[in-house]
């Protein structure tokens, strides 16, 4: 009951009678160690409804009395002996290191006689085989792989780091969105090519589903750059530089509208026996041509043919306008026939009009040409 007692009262300091947690070594007020006197002192006479007083803890340190709900008042604390009554063996030594704790903060300390081998950090504290590692202790690397080191059977070379990597070599050329939802963003090209698609590619676009999973690939050949079409769903499309001859059924885009070369209309011959189909007369020494407009998903549009010798095309006053289309230029293009076609002009003044390249052919593009992948517009810069 003692032991029990002792464990949960706070211990008195004989010289400055203040309140240090149980078992304290030392007062966390003054440092003044917490020693019994050597010789009993004579007990005071007792009150007649005086409690016996507590046994004293372990060590001869004393001990105040808590005083619990109903039970008497504590007795006063007892006076220290004077220093000169204590053993030179007991007395406290001047060079006891002073409190760390803070006043109230219930901190365990260890004995005065042990306290020699507590002095070195836990890290350098010897470990029994086998027992865990305490908190402060270093953890070990952890173990090499066989495969890691040289010599062992699988083993790979050791990889160069990044600095010393050689970079892939890099083309003059570069390629910068114009247009489209990565509008802004710019590439460089290296001289092994580029390939651009929605899924596939080093350029990618996935939101535009206009744009195949593997729609074009860019070329470095010999210093110049090349563009092929790799069989995509709606097509890769270069501006025309001033004035290109098309074929008929070659498609061309202008502002926001995709526009089909009809070519030249013929009159089909009357089969021998049948009769002539009834029509308006054909114009003497002149060609009948045609443009229509494609609406997405393939299906034909407006479309205008004449025998005129040139039919244009803009936002206003053309004989094809389309005032919506902020893409379009007044007059944005033009069309003239040829015995074998026609030939189409640019006069967007800067805004482009794009014809479509065909399927796995290399075109040739140049500085400033534009090239148009679903919604997206990339041009061709050269860089320094």
């Amino acid at each position: 009951m003692s032991q029990l007692l002792q464990s949960s009262l706070s211990v008195v300091c004989p010289t400055c009678d203040g309140f240090n947690p149980p078992r304290s070594a030392t007062c966390v007020l003054c440092g003044q160690a917490l020693v019994e006197a050597p010789a009993p002192r004579a007990p005071a006479a007792k009150p007649a409804a005086a409690r016996p007083p507590a046994a004293s803890p372990p060590g001869g340190r004393p001990a105040a009395v808590a005083n619990f709900p109903g039970s008497q008042p504590a007795p006063p604390p007892v006076t220290p002996p004077p220093p000169s009554a204590i053993p030179p063996g007991m007395r406290p030594s001047a060079r006891t290191p002073p409190p760390t704790a803070a006043v109230g903060l219930a901190v365990e300390r260890p004995a005065p006689a042990r306290a020699s081998a507590q002095t070195a950090p836990p890290a350098m504290a010897p470990r029994a085989t086998g027992a865990p590692a305490g908190p402060a202790t270093t953890r070990p690397p952890p173990p090499v792989p066989d495969n890691a080191l040289p010599g062992r059977t699988g083993a790979t070379a050791p990889v160069a780091p990044a600095a010393s990597r050689p970079a892939p070599a890099a083309s003059r050329f570069g390629l910068a969105v114009i247009a489209g939802s990565t509008r802004g963003q710019r590439y460089k090209l290296p001289v092994t090519g580029c390939v651009v698609g929605r899924q596939r590619g080093a350029i990618l676009f996935p939101d535009d589903g206009f744009v195949s999973p593997l729609h074009a690939t860019f070329l470095v050949k010999d210093g110049a750059l090349f563009v092929r079409d790799e069989s995509s769903a709606s097509g890769v499309y270069v501006t025309v530089a001033g004035t290109e001859a098309i074929s008929a059924r070659t498609l061309f885009s202008a502002g926001q509208r995709l526009f089909r070369f009809t070519g030249r209309l013929e009159i089909p011959a009357p089969a021998a026996g049948r009769p002539i189909i009834y029509g308006a007369p054909v114009p003497l020494g002149q060609a009948v041509y045609g443009v229509e407009e494609v609406i997405v998903g393939g299906r034909g549009g407006r479309a205008v043919v004449t025998a005129a010798p040139l039919l244009t095309l803009g936002q206003a006053h053309c004989d094809l306008s389309f005032p919506g289309d902020e893409g379009l230029a007044g007059r944005h293009c033009e069309l003239s026939p040829t015995p074998t076609g026609a030939l189409l002009r640019d006069l967007s003044g800067g805004l482009g009009t794009y014809v479509r390249i065909p399927a796995g052919e290399e075109r040739p593009l140049r500085p400033g040409d534009r090239v148009r992948l679903g919604q997206h517009v990339l041009q061709v810069e050269t860089l320094s």
